[in-house]
């Protein structure tokens, strides 16, 4: 059986107590020999070794999606002490601005979390070497020391914007260690690729690697300040370290973040087989490469794609090419159903109800446009001119999306920073 296809027998559902632990299975169930590697002798080694893991979970990017798991974390009963890793000394300052708190708006009803620690954590200094995490404003109450100075983190979910991922993760790379875990939480794709070419190079010493794809609706209206516009799922897995293991190690800092998220009920998480995930993701890639780009381009909203005989042409011929890549992925080889399930019908079908359900929505890229900020188009558009590429598909029409995006991204923040030429003024007499 294929490894990754394999993975999906490794996933449980289990039951939890109030401090997190998951409580025990049924102790008349079958043993299994010293050599097994069966669901049930995984599981009862996770539960041991998760039992001495750090609770502390560290945020890196409270924005749409760290904001909105961690104000989720914050909702559970014993709930795992959390530090916000933020990047400059302006966010400190918006985070007091907004009361040192979470807020969450669901069907018009504010929810408001606090309780949480931050960290000013800074760039490398010019001598190479990592500065010290400069502590900011510390809001916990719980009964959990604060991690100081050079603490290694265990536990890391990572939110940040794509192109920031590397930057990011440089700053704190001296802290984590072959046992800790990392979720990736992001859109886009190829950026675990990217981790491991400039942060982490040699293979022995990487953290165990998770992923997780969210379909919640999430947008923001202030610093801090969010609301819940649509509910979804959170699809999360762990990443054998060698696509070849048959018999994977799960380091026991992501078990614990695996049962710590599957246990938020807000999230509505769900493990699943990198494979299964795998395609979850590319899945929402494909939609978004569609309506990210198109809206950013058009200035116009998600709905406004619809019913428009031209854009549903340039929808089918961007498809098309989307479509031929992922087929023609070799880790999709011998997959079940990959053929149908991204058919250019489907992936069409896919967009289009995408776009009708969140007619009244701006797309990130169209917001990112409206304030000047750099886009992920790198790793939307990107991911499958790349892929494309390495397989020998010329997807020669979102290539040049792709480029008329940045061009549009560049025009746009040249106009924010103000450094197009202005006219010049004549005086007045």
């Amino acid at each position: 059986m294929d490894p990754c296809i394999q993975q999906r027998h490794y996933w449980w559902a289990s039951r939890n107590d109030s401090d997190g632990k998951a409580a025990d299975l049924d102790n008349h169930a079958e043993q299994s020999d010293a050599g097994d590697f069966s669901p049930l002798v995984h599981y009862r080694r996770a539960q041991q070794r998760t039992s001495n893991v750090p609770r502390r979970i560290y945020i890196l990017g409270v924005g749409n999606i760290g904001g909105f798991v961690a104000h989720s974390l914050a909702g559970i009963p014993n709930r795992p002490p959390m530090t916000f890793l933020l990047p400059s000394r302006l966010s400190l300052d918006r985070w007091v601005d907004q009361g040192q708190a979470l807020k969450l708006t669901t069907h018009g009803l504010l929810d408001t979390k606090s309780n949480f620690e931050v960290e000013h954590v800074r760039s490398r200094s010019v001598m190479g070497e990592m500065a010290v995490p400069e502590r900011g404003i510390i809001t916990s109450l719980s009964d959990s020391p604060a991690p100081s100075g050079e603490e290694i983190i265990h536990n890391l979910i990572v939110s940040v914007k794509a192109f920031n991922t590397v930057n990011a993760l440089q700053r704190i790379a001296h802290r984590l260690t072959r046992e800790s875990a990392i979720l990736f939480i992001q859109n886009g794709m190829g950026i675990i690729e990217e981790v491991n070419e400039k942060v982490f190079p040699e293979p022995e010493k990487r953290p165990q690697y998770m992923l997780g794809v969210v379909s919640h609706g999430i947008y923001q209206t202030n610093p801090f300040s969010f609301v819940h516009s649509g509910h979804g799922t959170t699809a999360l897995t762990i990443l054998p370290r060698r696509v070849e293991e048959v018999k994977p190690h799960f380091e026991s800092s992501a078990l614990y973040l695996l049962r710590t998220m599957t246990r938020t009920p807000v999230l509505a998480a769900v493990g699943f087989g990198p494979t299964d995930l795998m395609q979850l993701q590319i899945e929402k890639l494909a939609v978004n490469a569609i309506i990210n780009p198109l809206t950013a381009l058009m200035s116009c909203q998600n709905g406004e794609l619809l019913h428009r005989p031209s854009i549903s042409r340039i929808i089918r011929l961007l498809l098309a090419e989307i479509s031929l890549v992922i087929k023609s992925l070799p880790e999709l080889q011998g997959v079940p159903n990959v053929r149908m399930r991204f058919d250019i019908a489907r992936l069409e079908n896919q967009v289009l109800n995408i776009a009708y359900k969140t007619a009244a929505n701006r797309s990130s890229m169209l917001q990112d446009f409206a304030q000047g900020r750099a886009t992920e188009i790198e790793y939307i558009t990107g991911y499958f001119v790349r892929r494309g590429e390495e397989i020998g598909i010329q997807c020669v029409l979102n290539y040049m999306l792709k480029h008329m995006v940045k061009a549009k991204e560049r025009l746009e923040g040249e106009r924010h920073a103000s450094l197009l030429p202005l006219k010049p003024q004549i005086p007045s007499r």
